[in-house]
């Protein structure tokens, strides 16, 4: 039951190299790049010419057949890190690569640009080749590309400035004839006092909302996404504002359903690891999400990938790419960083599953034993908890979110004396509470993060929230009251006790009554 799919299915997995962005193909076959690259902090070294490769599954992703040259890159002295391909309406192939010839973070020194290469089609006829002059400085990771209404292509990436830079703004390439010529738009800043080397407008993703009408949700270091608007199609963005989304400082991922809705993958937690002390870096699960009125508000918000016993408790489940499989069901590829294999940065492990997004508009959930994150392996009749590393007792879950709601849970076994219930709008991980992890200034900024209720005893405890209050009973008996400060909804539940003791959770019903929240996205 504590597998890493909570609400998808598993099809592959290989090396983030040799598994990238999948593509339906109209004979309804898949196509993805496998790359043969340098690791862009040694560029000179081996190997000397850099590849493109094709790959196709005739299973639907469950396996795939052996890489077939496409491409070698021009660039002996950079490394070419694919970053994202596409396939057009008029079935060419796009591929971007990360042109990074030099790469100190540690002295804000990043100096790249955009490589580009185009094909007839995914056989790799015909390639164009060109640097992309239009955004010739260092970029960060793509993690989208879009073809709007009317034909224009439109590719945003994240750039420092200048190469001693250290804050990032967010822009697009475009195209109006299919990859022949391109321009740039105007920088998106995200401003802060933030210094580090990730800070501003980083890694955004865009959709189109209507005809001209696009919408870019941009990765910060402040908590939330921000968001800009184009009202002509890419050429100009407004200023950004930010979203009411939670977010660690990490990407995500759009893709526009047959019936109209928007379904979103990212990151929705919170805490450590964190960065000097203000932002996070976690990102041990991936959550999904949809829209049904152009992201004015979600639905869901719950696991998709998660974090399980072996895995580090640093581990990434990040860089969510998102592609139609069918008029229901989506692709989703993930990279991991820091599992229970010991993947590492450049060396990251790529998994591909399928998901029916449909789930995210349920508004109650019954012994959701799938989405239980939880040290200690458990089965289909409930979590235990005992203290594991760091003396901490641990398990948590999501629900549907709730700007209102409740939930009945039923907790067997003795009361461990300082057994607490925590509740939030974001995945907390464990080591947010293993006191030996992090310096004690970290915990003005924890607290903030999620609500603390103490039922005095085991048996059945009933939570409600509404009107900004959340509510205890236990045993039927009203024990405590308090205010709803840190969120303006709920759509998380721990369970939490350090030094020593056993607590089954046998039961866990969850109920939403407003299930769709703001996003505070206005257009």
């Amino acid at each position: 039951m504590n597998t890493k799919y909570a609400n998808c299915d598993f099809l592959a997995t290989n090396s983030n190299r040799a598994m990238t962005w999948v593509h339906p193909l109209p004979d309804g076959r898949l196509f993805t790049i496998a790359s043969m690259e340098k690791c862009h902090i040694y560029n000179n070294t081996l190997p000397h010419e850099q590849f493109l490769f094709g790959r196709i599954s005739d299973d639907g992703g469950r396996s795939w057949g052996n890489p077939c040259y496409l491409f070698t890159w021009p660039e002996k002295n950079a490394a070419m890190l694919y970053a994202g391909s596409m396939i057009d309406s008029r079935g060419h192939l796009h591929v971007f690569a990360l042109r990074i010839r030099h790469l100190d973070i540690g002295k804000s020194i990043l100096d790249g640009g955009i490589g580009y290469v185009r094909f007839d089609s995914c056989m790799g006829e015909n390639p164009m080749y060109s640097e992309m002059p239009c955004l010739d400085r260092y970029t960060g990771s793509l993690n989208n590309c879009l073809e709007t209404s009317n034909g224009r292509l439109v590719i945003p990436f994240s750039t420092p400035t200048g190469q001693l830079d250290s804050k990032f703004v967010s822009t697009v390439i475009y195209s109006d004839d299919y990859g022949l010529t391109w321009a740039a738009s105007n920088d998106i800043d995200v401003v802060s006092d933030e210094e580090n080397v990730e800070s501003g407008a980083v890694e955004p993703i865009v959709i189109e909302m209507e005809e001209n009408i696009l919408l870019m949700l941009i990765r910060t270091v402040l908590g939330t996404f921000w968001y800009s608007v184009s009202y002509d199609n890419g050429q100009t963005w407004n200023r950004a504002k930010p979203t009411k989304i939670t977010s660690s400082n990490a990407p995500g991922s759009f893709t526009r359903m047959p019936d109209g809705r928007i379904f979103l993958t990212w990151n929705n937690v919170m805490g450590h690891p964190m960065q000097g002390v203000r932002y996070s870096f976690a990102r041990q699960c991936l959550h999904g999400a949809v829209s049904d009125d152009n992201m004015k508000t979600l639905q869901g918000a719950r696991i998709l990938l998660k974090k399980t016993p072996g895995d580090t408790d640093i581990l990434h489940n990040a860089y969510p790419y998102t592609t139609l499989a069918n008029n229901r069901e989506v692709y989703l590829r993930t990279f991991e960083v820091e599992g229970k294999g010991r993947s590492k940065w450049h060396i990251e492990q790529s998994y591909l599953t399928k998901l029916d997004p449909d789930f995210l508009t349920e508004t109650e959930v019954c012994d959701n034993w799938k989405e239980w994150v939880c040290d200690i392996p458990f089965g289909e009749d409930g979590v235990v908890l005992r203290p594991t590393t760091d003396s901490v007792a641990y398990a948590v879950t999501s629900f549907p979110y709730g700007v209102s709601g409740s939930i009945r849970m039923t907790a067997e076994g003795e009361l461990p004396e300082n057994c607490r219930i925590l509740l939030s709008d974001c995945y907390l991980d464990r080591l947010n509470f293993m006191m030996n992890s992090r310096p004690n200034q970290y915990d003005d900024s924890i607290h903030t993060l999620y609500h603390t209720l103490t039922p005095s005893a085991a048996g059945e405890w009933e939570i409600a929230w509404k009107n900004g209050v959340i509510t205890l009973n236990v045993n039927g008996k009203a024990e405590q009251s308090i205010p709803m400060t840190a969120s303006a909804g709920l759509n998380h539940l721990g369970v939490l006790f350090t030094d020593a003791g056993e607590l089954k959770i046998t039961h866990f019903e969850a109920k939403a009554e407003e299930s769709r929240w703001e996003t505070g996205i206005e257009y």
